[in-house]
């Protein structure tokens, strides 16, 4: 009667010992999960203001080259009137 004793009493601590085990992983993986959602957050921001600092002077470089574009071709139309 005591080795049964033993055996079941090392099954059920083995058993809780699984669960337990378990439960921990599974709180760990929305754990990650959450860190993960913050990390894309972050990078997804990173990644917009490298765009924007990037698309800003980018922007202004075409404006000024459509500006003076524009100057070009009313020189052109005052020259062909003359």
């Amino acid at each position: 009667m005591g080795k049964r004793y033993f055996y079941h009493l090392l099954a059920s601590a083995t058993l809780t010992l699984l669960l337990v085990l378990s439960v921990s992983c599974s709180e760990n993986d929305e754990q990650q999960q959450e860190e993960k959602g913050r990390v894309e957050k972050m990078t997804d921001k990173a990644a917009e203001t490298a765009v924007t600092k990037i698309r800003t002077p980018m922007d202004k470089a075409r404006a000024t080259q459509n500006m003076g574009d524009d100057r070009l071709e009313e020189m052109d139309k005052v020259l062909e009137k003359q």
